[in-house]
């Protein structure tokens, strides 16, 4: 337990100090928003480029491949749920299931899996963290754009959606970084070191960002949002991810990684999406929030489980 709140202290500061810098006036809304384009179009892009095209062999069919499974099906479910249960349109929806499967698996994730199993247990869950965002943001990226071409049909949705679609810096990274990783080339040293200094700054200034859009708490969002994303971040997600896993033989410490990867705290890339398209962000930041302290207590009961 200490070792978990030793790396969830310095997240939750991140957050108190961009909240406070807002709150003292040391920075206006106009310089957050300049740090969380630098987040969205260069930061993470950064970030994820190094982590597919850098990443050592992946366990894609089963580690990888259990985890997206999961994740897949509950982004579904979350959809409907949104559509149906919350009454949100197609927009919000989908950033309410991304809110309910995409997790903090850097931030949190690899120093929790590290402290837990070791650098064997961080080399499976870099097949998670390389394909955990090639997935699930262009999905809801898809489905939010998409949402503009509503009553127009299906070829009229493809068309509204396509041009957002290609100028997203999410996708665009992906499918370079892929690219990259078919030709069997190596980033040279220059190139390496630069994609590291510009992705280092991604999760702390993204959560810093978190914190200075926190909404107060008199103008958050409907709570059934939270409740019941948070419900399915965090319980439901490790239990189907798990109950894949076995099905499809992932053992020992292979299924330890991929289940409590399943299990992390909503991640700040989900907040900063709704921030870019106006959708839910003030439901998306408390979710992130809250989801990461409740995990300390998920966590610790996951990690004992486990073993």
């Amino acid at each position: 337990m200490a070792i978990l709140l030793g790396i969830i202290g310095p997240v939750f500061a991140l957050i108190l100090m961009g909240a406070a810098s807002v709150r003292l006036k040391l920075l206006d809304m106009a310089a957050i928003r300049g740090m969380s384009d630098f987040v969205f179009f260069l930061a993470m892009p950064a970030l994820l480029f190094s982590s597919i095209a850098g990443a050592p062999p992946l366990r894609l069919i089963d580690v990888a491949g259990s985890f997206l499974a999961g994740a897949l099906a509950l982004f579904a479910v979350a959809v409907l749920i949104g559509r149906k249960f919350l009454r949100l349109r197609l927009a919000g929806a989908s950033v309410f299931a991304l809110n309910s499967v995409f997790g903090n698996t850097v931030m949190l994730g690899i120093p929790i899996v590290d402290a837990a199993y070791g650098r064997d247990g961080v080399a499976n869950l870099l097949a998670v963290v390389a394909f955990h965002s090639a997935f699930l943001l262009p999905l809801a990226t898809i489905l939010i754009e998409a949402d503009t071409g509503t009553g127009r049909g299906p070829l009229g949705v493809l068309k509204a959606a396509i041009p957002g679609i290609v100028r997203n810096p999410v996708i665009v990274t992906m499918v370079v970084a892929l690219t990259w990783r078919l030709t069997g080339l190596h980033i040279q040293a220059a190139p390496q070191r630069l994609l590291t200094l510009l992705g280092g700054a991604g999760p702390p200034l993204a959560l810093f960002c978190l914190g200075a859009s926190l909404p107060k708490p008199q103008g958050w969002s409907d709570l059934r949002e939270v409740a019941v994303g948070g419900l399915l971040k965090l319980f439901l997600m490790p239990a189907l991810v798990a109950a894949i896993a076995y099905t499809v033989g992932v053992t020992g410490l292979a299924f330890k990684v991929v289940v409590l990867a399943s299990a992390m705290p909503t991640g700040a890339n989900a907040f900063l999406l709704a921030r870019r398209f106006g959708t839910i962000a003030e439901a998306s930041a408390t979710i992130v929030v809250a989801s990461t302290a409740v995990s300390v207590v998920t966590l610790a009961i996951l990690l004992g489980w486990l073993g």
